[in-house]
């Protein structure tokens, strides 16, 4: 039986480190999202950075990647796509292509989960897909899970309901044992994620469309994993066909 915990921000990326867990990487609103849904479009691989600036370093040394990111919900000036999944799902020529992705928050978990035994990034929209992947990958590694919600970015280790939500979703599309599991998040996703302040911020940034989409259960079926880590960057494949 397989064990699962849910962990809050960097607390939950410093207890799947040092559980040597398959993490999972989840920030609902929207970078697990939009990640998946770069791998859905037929993106081949994604390099995730922190800050804005080794974004713009990675795109000098590799001048045909794409650009994705956001700062403040926003996407960044000069990028070709935001942080926005709707938008992602919307354009065209992806395949093959390679990303440089930045975000305000769930770049940075990915990163700090370098020590976990694998990195997988997971939210509502490919639930049922990650939490395979990681059952999959948990069995035959002997570890545990820990599913990662990632929270709030710059405001301490404050949750995000979203995230709890989303984390809900995946933990219990899994037959092994959860641990410490929310159950108040159980029912009502839709609401979590319309109703959070995440995603009152994003509706009065006229992005309902992502808070809706992000909201709902297994429209991918891609699982974005991290297949190496190159200095002050996570370079991510498709589960299925990683290197």
């Amino acid at each position: 039986m397989v064990e699962v915990r849910i962990g809050i921000g960097e607390r939950g990326c410093e207890l799947a480190n040092e559980l040597k867990a398959i993490a999972i990487v989840v920030d609902a609103l929207r970078a697990s999202a939009t990640l998946a849904t770069l791998f859905e479009r037929g993106v081949r691989e994604v390099w995730v950075v922190s800050e804005v600036e080794q974004a713009w370093e990675l795109k000098r040394q590799m001048p045909d990647a794409l650009l994705v990111g956001e700062r403040n919900s926003l996407k960044v000036e000069g990028f070709d796509f935001s942080n926005s999944p709707t938008e992602i799902l919307q354009a065209q020529g992806l395949e093959g292509r390679r990303a440089i992705f930045t975000s305000t928050t769930g770049a940075r978990r990915i990163l700090a989960c370098k020590n976990a035994t694998a990195v997988l990034v997971g939210t509502t929209v490919n639930a049922s897909a990650v939490a395979k992947s990681a059952k999959t990958l948990a069995k035959q590694n002997r570890c545990p899970i820990v599913i990662v919600a990632s929270g709030v970015h710059g405001r301490g280790e404050e949750w995000a309901s979203e995230d709890i939500a989303a984390a809900w979703t995946i933990a219990e599309r899994m037959s092994g044992q959860i641990v410490q599991a929310p159950q108040r998040f159980q029912s009502g996703l839709e609401r979590a994620f319309l109703e959070s302040l995440h995603g009152q911020e994003l509706i009065a940034l006229g992005l309902q469309a992502d808070v809706n989409w992000c909201a709902q259960v297994d429209k991918v079926s891609s699982v974005p994993i991290v297949t190496a880590f190159r200095d002050f960057a996570a370079v991510l494949h498709r589960y299925s066909d990683s290197p």
